[in-house]
């Protein structure tokens, strides 16, 4: 009894009801920024803070030249590579191999270990390790330092040697290559240039997008204007302006806050080229799924700003540990820009050094433009 004049007060319909939950399920299929939304952008958002937040430095490639070679050398080095977060990745043979493995990035630090290293601790004297860190990369160099001290601390302790001195027998001397202070602006503003030269991919799918919404495309498509023509267009403005903006946060970089630029500024200027042509490419081929301007700057947010800070190795190196963040980071051209940046200026790296590198950026470039040319028509769906 009080169940129906509940529905008589607040008239029910199962019918009404059923349309509007189509209505609506209609509206969030067909509409892709809404169905990107509440599908896919949550996951994207909390996949990135999961590494926004995870600020500890994991699986330090640790390069050894061990000169003493006894049973206490390899023992020391066993009890810091002990779990996996420091591991022994190559063995070096002077210091011409740890500046070879330093300038390449192969390794985070090196260890020099002197030959009367066992003797000396027999004999209960000091006995000086020392580690060459990267200083390119600041964040990374202090934390690994550190835990390495801490590390040869617990070895001390391990081998129980006593005496009258209180001293630690282990004596960590350590050294910075490339930014000898370790001064953090010296690796942060050549390591955001990736970042900070994401925003001329914002304007072409911003650009792209605005045509397609406005239905500017439509005029277009009326036109004999073929894809290469049209696609070519889109790029080389974009180019052209991303090398000018590029140019003032450089000389920004240089002036104001005296990072040295130790390579030659055409390097410099032609790796910035190669990467705007691949971050631009990229932008290209995702901008032409979008028909507004909102949901190209949530997707170049989300897709490219977000995870190129937090994953491309501008704060920390890139996590070797998570298959999915290797595969995301290798398609970020930021991730391979960050090396050059950092590489070029504070490490004068040249052409033959970064060959490798530039020849992915192009290719992380050419395959979306093709792709998108292969897919262009002249309509609108």
């Amino acid at each position: 009894m009080r169940l129906s004049i509940c529905l008589a007060m607040f008239p029910f319909s199962i019918h009404r009801l059923w349309a509007i939950l189509q209505k609506e399920f209609r509206h969030i299929w067909r509409d892709k920024r809404t169905l990107f939304l509440v599908t896919l952008s949550p996951a994207i958002m909390l996949f990135t803070f999961a590494y926004l937040f995870a600020f500890e430095v994991q699986n330090v490639r640790l390069g050894v030249w061990d000169m003493d070679r006894t049973a206490t050398s390899r023992q020391f080095i066993a009890s810091i590579t002990a779990d996996s977060k420091f591991k022994h990745s190559q063995t070096l043979d002077g210091y011409e191999g740890v500046r070879n493995a330093l300038m390449h990035g192969t390794i985070h630090l090196a260890i020099v270990i002197p030959l009367d290293f066992e003797a000396k601790l027999i004999a209960g004297e000091l006995s000086p390790v020392q580690v060459i860190a990267d200083g390119s990369d600041s964040v990374t160099a202090s934390q690994t330092v550190a835990r390495f001290r801490q590390r040869a601390l617990d070895f001390n302790r391990q081998i129980a040697i006593t005496g009258a001195n209180s001293t630690a027998p282990i004596s960590v001397q350590t050294q910075a290559w490339y930014n000898r202070e370790l001064n953090s602006q010296y690796s942060m503003v050549p390591g955001l240039l990736p970042i900070v030269l994401i925003l001329p991919s914002l304007a072409l799918a911003l650009a792209v997008s605005r045509e397609r919404e406005l239905g500017s495309f439509e005029t277009l498509a009326t036109t004999p204007i073929r894809g290469i023509e049209y696609l070519l267009g889109k790029l080389i403005p974009y180019i052209v302006f991303g090398l000018v903006s590029a140019g003032i946060a450089i000389l920004l970089a240089i002036v104001w806050f005296h990072v040295p630029l130790r390579g030659t500024p055409m390097n410099l200027a032609l790796f910035t080229v190669i990467y705007l042509f691949a971050s631009l490419g990229e932008t290209l081929f995702i901008a032409s799924f979008l028909t507004s301007q909102g949901t190209a700057m949530r997707v170049v947010l989300l897709v490219f700003f977000i995870p190129s800070f937090f994953m491309a190795g501008v704060i920390l190196p890139v996590d070797t540990r998570s298959g999915i963040a290797q595969l995301v980071s290798s398609f970020l051209p930021a991730t391979q820009y960050v090396q050059m940046t950092r590489g070029i200026f504070l490490k004068a790296l040249g052409i033959p050094d970064l060959l490798a590198q530039g020849l992915y950026l192009a290719a992380l470039g050419a395959v979306p433009t093709l792709i998108s040319l292969w897919m262009f028509k002249k309509q609108v769906d």
